[in-house]
């Protein structure tokens, strides 16, 4: 067992680093709007539109849900 870390520890400790860091990637990205980033930036240009019509300016965002 010994022989075996000393041969291939580097090598497990990157592909260990790069799944965890790939599955960081994909839960605060994610692929629907139940991310956290998906989430926020809805938030963002939702406030964006609120605060564009309040302050007197003529925005349709036709585009958005």
């Amino acid at each position: 067992m010994q022989d075996l870390i000393r041969e291939y520890g580097g090598a497990l400790i990157t592909v260990v680093a790069i799944l965890a860091l790939i599955a960081v990637i994909s839960v605060l990205i994610g692929s629907d709007e139940g991310s956290v980033v998906g989430q926020a930036f809805s938030g963002l240009i939702s406030h964006f539109f609120e605060s564009a019509t309040g302050a007197g300016a003529s925005v349709t965002p036709s585009a958005l849900p």
